[in-house]
């Protein structure tokens, strides 16, 4: 497996004032010959679960781009539980992208 090229701790703040670490990380790029393309792994983990996924690309730029574009949605699962936050400040660090608009 590669290594782990990127990785944040973001904060949970549950409606009781507690706080849990989520933490986000995403590896290297590998040409996987299974799926005949490159692709990136990312995970979210925190709060009792952990979320994996992939992006995926003709190159490694590509499948980089895309496990990037994966954080936003990923992260989306916390909102009820309570209030995601970076460094204190009331945003995560991973804009929502839009890509109907691209």
């Amino acid at each position: 497996m590669p290594d782990v090229i990127a990785e944040r701790t973001l904060e949970l703040t549950l409606p009781s004032g507690t706080q849990e670490g989520i933490r986000v990380r995403v590896w290297a790029p590998e040409y996987s010959p299974y799926f005949r393309c490159w692709v990136a792994d990312v995970e979210v983990a925190g709060a009792g679960d952990t979320d994996k996924s992939h992006g995926a690309g003709i190159d490694a730029f590509q499948a980089l781009y895309s496990a990037l574009h994966l954080i936003p949605a990923m992260l989306v699962k916390y909102e009820d539980d309570g209030r995601l936050s970076w460094l204190g400040e009331g945003w995560t660090g991973f804009p929502a992208i839009d890509l109907t608009n691209a």
